[in-house]
């Protein structure tokens, strides 16, 4: 497919058919100036090497020159933006405990971190496959629908942590589900579940869920994280206690998951350190059917110019060599036309670096691509293509913080083209990993604006407009939470001042019975009016200390929505 650049160029071609009606004008008009002259066959006579053919043929030459050079000056490109290409292979489906029983410390530095590290090597080894993500605690959901952009992939993995859910224990069973539905095809043999988990099921029925899916032609795989003995869980500053007080200790359930991998007809893999256990199930899934599907894929344009340039030089050059008596003419035109070919080329400086980091990032030479790129923003740092290219480079190496201020340059910029939606995409991809989820929602839409039927955009915007929601009630519930503990603050010291009031009460009494003692000389007092009035008090102020705490109680028994086991 070519492309041009500079498609507006092409009604200088409209010149051409010109040149040959004013040069017909012209020969017209010379065949009447020598007929006033004289005969007109005997002034042909006099200039018998003179060819009335040769004429045509120079502007001919000439017009073919101007031809290629115009088609030059509108910048054919080769090379297509969007290309569908036919690939097979697997569906994936990860789905990733994330409750809090993950964060025990069995694995180094945690057995949540270590899974997620784990399955970012796994992205790096896919080549034709889709993946999907699902993580789940009391609930699930769809962390990252069937893609192949394996990049997003990874960035979505990177925002995970037992706070993407927000209820939190194990439902194995749940997730198991959910993983089946997030499948977008129903073809036998080409799709699998990998199940992480520490296999601590609290919630339902994860057997029958795997059943279910054999059936259905999905294998769920298994991979155990944690040790039969088990760790306790590290959880803001302590250790996670259950609701008596004792500390949780969680366990590794190689039983349940043996049979989980059994109904699923998969297969079961304890995690270790070094090898954490997806190696063998990856090789387990290349032995299913692979399963054919179109995927797009990014390619950059290969600049043709200067081949049309060249080609225009050719045919001036040759227009020459047939003969012009001024010469003087014929070499001030090929002059201007190399002037005008040097400038053209050299108008953006920067190209020629821009096209060798093009080779370079085709060829996943990205460190490579990075040096192209910044010696063609050394001869011009406002040039789009460098800047975008740039940022995308470093952002395909995971330099995130790097990438950023590159694109912010182009925020502004109207020369994106048909790179605009591409270009809001990867902002909307950077602010994501960024955890700026305003940012990412508004930057979706403004890709979706220009390319509607983004489904990529799509089903991300979806996810940052959950976490832009779930980032908004977490400051709410942070918000409440200060207030409560400002009131609570409040509340202690009413408290206390009470107290004081009632110990300077007590002491006044005290001070008031000696009194009375030293008054009586040794005589057994009567309970005085103030005394019996003293003590209601006291009684009174138990009282209300008691139900005080009883409403306390209630208030934190309503806050506490979370499962029975929260891990």
């Amino acid at each position: 497919m070519i492309n041009f650049a500079n498609a507006q160029y092409i009604f200088l071609l409209l010149l051409i058919p010109l040149f040959f009606v004013l040069y017909g004008i012209r020969r017209r008009m010379r065949r009447r100036r020598i007929a006033r002259m004289g005969d007109p066959a005997l002034v042909n006579g006099l200039m018998p090497s003179v060819s009335r053919s040769k004429g045509w043929v120079r502007l001919s030459l000439f017009s073919a020159a101007f031809f290629f050079f115009v088609i030059g000056l509108m910048r054919p490109q080769i090379g297509a933006r969007l290309k569908e290409q036919e690939k097979s292979g697997a569906e994936i489906v990860i789905a990733l405990d994330v409750s809090n029983s993950m964060l025990a410390e069995d694995y180094s530095p945690n057995r949540l971190e270590r899974a997620k590290f784990a399955i970012s090597n796994l992205v790096d080894r896919l080549r034709d496959d889709r993946i999907g993500l699902v993580i789940f605690a009391g609930s699930s959901f769809v962390q990252l629908p069937i893609t192949a952009d394996y990049v997003s992939a990874k960035i979505f993995l990177n925002s995970i942590s037992p706070e993407s859910i927000p209820v939190q224990g194990t439902a194995i069973g749940d997730a198991i589900n959910t993983s089946i539905r997030s499948f977008s095809t129903q073809s036998e043999g080409s799709r699998a579940i990998i199940l992480i988990t520490d296999g601590e099921n609290h919630e339902d029925d994860p057997v029958a869920a795997a059943r279910q899916a054999a059936e259905m032609g999905i294998k769920v795989f298994c991979i155990g994280v944690g040790s039969p003995e088990g760790e306790p869980i590290p959880y803001q500053g302590a250790l996670l206690k259950d609701r008596q007080g004792n500390i949780v200790v969680s366990k590794l359930d190689e039983e349940t998951l043996k049979e989980i991998a059994t109904a699923g007809d998969g297969i079961y893999v304890r995690a270790g350190n070094s090898e954490f256990g997806l190696n063998p199930i990856i090789d387990e899934i290349r032995s299913l059917q692979d399963e054919h599907f179109k995927s797009v894929v990014f390619e950059e344009f290969d600049e043709q110019y200067m081949y049309f340039f060249a080609i225009a030089l050719f045919f001036l050059v040759l227009e020459m060599l047939i003969g012009e008596r001024r010469i003087g003419r014929k070499f001030f035109t090929t002059s201007l036309v190399l002037f005008l070919t040097v400038f053209a080329a050299n108008a953006q400086p920067d190209k020629k670096d821009v096209r060798r980091g093009n080779r370079d990032f085709r060829r996943e030479s990205y460190a490579k691509a990075d040096i192209d790129y910044r010696k063609a923003l050394l001869k011009d740092s406002l040039s789009v293509a460098a800047n975008y290219n740039l940022a995308n480079t470093l952002y395909r190496q995971g330099n995130f913080d790097g990438a950023a201020p590159f694109y912010g340059k182009l925020a502004d910029s109207v020369d994106l083209g048909k790179h605009y939606s591409d270009y809001n995409y990867n902002v909307g991809n950077l602010a994501l990993e960024q955890k700026d989820y305003a940012k990412a929602v508004e930057a979706y839409k403004n890709a979706l604006r220009r390319n509607p039927s983004d489904m990529d955009a799509k089903e991300n915007l979806a996810y940052a407009q959950k976490m832009l929601k779930n980032q908004q009630n977490q400051q709410n519930q942070q918000n409440q939470q200060n207030q409560q503990d400002k009131q609570d603050q409040q509340d202690k010291q009413d408290q206390q001042n009470q107290q004081n009031q009632q110990d300077r009460q007590n002491q006044q009494q005290d001070q008031q019975n000696q009194q009375d003692r030293q008054n009586s000389q040794g005589q057994q007092p009567d309970i005085s009016p103030q005394a019996a009035q003293q003590m209601l008090q006291a009684i009174q102020a138990k009282e209300e200390e008691t139900q005080e705490k009883v409403k306390k109680e209630k208030a934190k028994a309503l806050k506490e929505k979370e499962k029975e086991k929260n891990w």
